[in-house]
């Protein structure tokens, strides 16, 4: 039965959509009614949600459509897909999707996203994690930098290998640490530097619970930031089984928490982050690998919309 569906996102058929398209035009491969919605044209109207549409046809075809208003309890599936940061616009996005998702089917479960941060979401798993902090006190982190030696700093909320930096206990950089946490920032997360990242950081690509494929991102030389938005490079791989361990015991999780879709990055073994807000590896696995997730996605909704 054909769907209605609304894709919440930057704009269709760009480089920072671009698995988000995916997504979308596999939609209309099956007769699915797409809309697509910028997160700034969704306003909450005397109790009904409401957002300025555009029918996407495919391609830029939408930039030529009207905008229509649409209420999104109307929709029987809602895909959020915006980028980070995870900032209050974001999470107020967030908190007005989950009042309606017992009567549509939003992906992901907003409360998950709003619940479980991509990099605290691997603390659930202490036993695959490098060492982790997570403070906003400079004494803090210039302790567990002297413990570790040699560690990378990234800020809490952002994505895709922005603001990472990488000092040792013998070149602490406070006043760096201060400027990250100026003005009321978030906590900045300190890991143990792993050295095995020239080797690459390997995306493990989940839908509903089951692995999809995987890739590994290797840094371009002379670097230690992997995320292709930095550089880094895309490569087939395998998983090793203490990955498949991991994805064994995150699966049910995932499924449980109404999480479709989840990237996982693991580098030597360990994984550093569990993304679920726009998780990138559709494009990735069809470069690599000629298979589409987007179609077991697709067919996992139809059975549950």
């Amino acid at each position: 039965m054909p769907l209605t569906v609304a894709v919440i996102s930057e704009k269709l058929g760009t480089y920072a959509s671009r698995d988000t398209t995916k997504i979308a035009d596999e939609a209309l491969v099956r007769g699915h009614t797409v809309h697509e919605i910028y997160p700034a044209d969704m306003s909450q109207v005397e109790g009904r949600l409401i957002a300025k549409a555009r029918l996407y046809t495919g391609g830029d075809a939408a930039d030529r459509q009207e905008h229509i208003r649409v209420d999104l309890e109307d929709m029987d599936v809602i895909h959020f897909r915006p980028n980070p940061p995870v900032d209050m616009s974001y999470l107020t996005t967030l908190y007005l999707l989950d009042r309606i998702k017992d009567k549509v089917l939003v992906i992901n479960d907003p409360e998950s996203i709003i619940r479980f941060p991509e990099k605290i979401f691997p603390l659930e798993f202490p036993e695959f994690t490098p060492p982790t902090l997570i403070s906003r006190d400079v004494d803090e982190i210039r302790d567990f930098t002297d413990r570790h030696q040699d560690v990378v700093i990234k800020p809490l909320y952002e994505y895709g290998g922005r603001g990472i930096a990488r000092m040792t206990s013998a070149a602490f950089d406070e006043e760096l640490v201060r400027a990250r946490l100026a003005e009321g920032r978030p906590p900045l997360v300190s890991q143990a530097f792993l050295p095995r990242i020239t080797a690459g950081d390997k995306r493990i690509f989940f839908i509903g619970g089951d692995v999809a494929g995987a890739f590994v991102r290797i840094p371009k030389h002379g670097s230690y930031i992997a995320n292709i938005a930095q550089g880094g490079s895309i490569h087939r791989t395998t998983i090793t089984p203490r990955e498949e361990e991991l994805a064994r015991l995150l699966g049910p999780k995932l499924v449980e928490r109404g999480i479709y879709i989840c990237g996982i990055d693991v580098i030597d073994d360990h994984v550093t982050e569990i993304n679920i807000t726009s998780s990138v590896g559709f494009s990735q696995i069809e470069e690599l690998y000629g298979e589409k997730p987007q179609i077991a996605l697709w067919n996992l909704i139809e059975k549950t919309a």
